[in-house]
């Protein structure tokens, strides 16, 4: 919903895009819509606090992601009552820099801090969504240009053999 805000288009049509792509591509795509704004709009459409806000928090999803990807590929045994373990599903022994990436633990009270940044995130990006402009779909077709009538339009389509 966001990138659908930044690229001011309908939810349901930026979505046709946006579920084709990783989390990942998806916060290079926020960031490069902020980059537009910017430079191209010079914050016009969206302040440049706003701008700044989005990309502060994007940079926190980053770091979240991060961590996320680590309770997805690692097993996760507990250490005792107060901590879990983790260590990565590769097969070979870790050596050199893989070392010390190819294992990780958390404490309770870490896990629950987690959890709790995760969801400021989650709340600030809402927050931030609803204060940018959204263009509804019924407002769409007072938008766009359409063809004149009679006019023609040309399809230019390139084969290469």
């Amino acid at each position: 919903m966001l990138l659908s805000r930044l690229l001011v288009t309908t939810e349901f049509l930026a979505r046709t895009y946006t579920d084709q792509i990783s989390g990942a591509k998806c916060q290079e795509a926020i960031n490069e819509a902020c980059k537009i704004h910017s430079y191209r709009y010079g914050y016009k459409l969206i302040s440049e606090r706003q701008i700044k806000e989005i990309l502060n928090v994007n940079n926190q999803v980053t770091t979240l992601r991060a961590t996320r990807k680590k309770f997805a590929h690692f097993c996760w045994p507990r250490s005792n009552d107060e901590e879990i373990f983790g260590a990565n599903f590769s097969g070979g022994v870790a050596v050199g820099s893989k070392y010390k990436k190819s294992f990780v633990s958390f404490t309770l009270a870490e896990l629950d801090e987690l959890h709790k940044k995760a969801y400021a995130i989650i709340d600030r990006l809402s927050d931030t969504t609803q204060s940018l402009p959204e263009l509804e779909e019924e407002d769409l077709s007072n938008k766009v240009r359409l063809p004149r009538e009679g006019a023609y339009v040309y399809l230019s389509i390139q084969v290469k053999f």
